[in-house]
C-alpha cells in the first residue's frame, strides 16, 4: 500500500505548488473531506476553506478561494483553486481591512452585489481562521 500520493496545485496564474502528500484535508459543498493513499477517484467543487496538506515530516495550512478537487485513477490529486495562501503568507492586516469593507458592504444591502461581499468576507474570515 502505498504511503503518499502526488498534489498538484493550480491556480489561475499556473502551478502553484506540487508535493508528496500523505494525507490532505479541505471542504467540499458536503462537508471536510480527508484524503490518503489509495482514495477512490472523485471530482468535486470546493468552498472557500483551509487546506491542510501533511506531509511525511510537514503540515502546511492554506485559505483557498473555492476551485475543484480530482482525485485520479492513479491516487493522484489535482487541485484547480481560484486563489490560494499559505498561512505565512497571509497578511493579518490586510484580511481584517477586507473583513470590515465586506461587512460595511453587507450592511448597505440594497447597493451593492450582496453575493460578491459575502463570498469577500467569507475569504477575510477564512484567512484569520488560518492565522489562529
Amino acid at each position: 500500500m502505498d504511503k503518499s500520493f502526488k498534489v498538484e496545485i493550480y491556480t489561475p496564474y499556473g502551478k502553484y505548488l506540487e508535493v508528496e502528500s500523505t494525507y490532505l484535508t479541505t471542504c467540499t459543498p458536503l462537508g471536510v473531506m480527508g484524503v490518503m493513499p489509495n482514495h477512490a477517484p472523485l471530482i468535486s467543487t470546493l468552498e472557500i476553506s483551509k487546506l491542510s496538506i501533511k506531509t511525511e515530516h510537514n503540515t502546511f495550512n492554506y485559505a483557498i478561494g473555492g476551485g475543484v478537487i480530482n482525485i485520479k485513477k492513479d491516487h493522484s490529486v489535482t487541485l484547480l483553486l481560484n486563489s490560494i495562501e499559505r498561512e505565512d503568507e497571509i497578511d493579518k492586516e490586510r484580511a481584517l481591512a477586507a473583513k470590515e469593507r465586506a461587512e460595511r458592504r453587507l450592511e448597505k444591502k440594497n447597493e451593492i452585489d450582496v453575493t460578491r461581499a459575502e463570498a469577500s468576507l467569507k475569504r477575510a474570515l477564512n484567512r484569520l481562521d488560518i492565522l489562529k
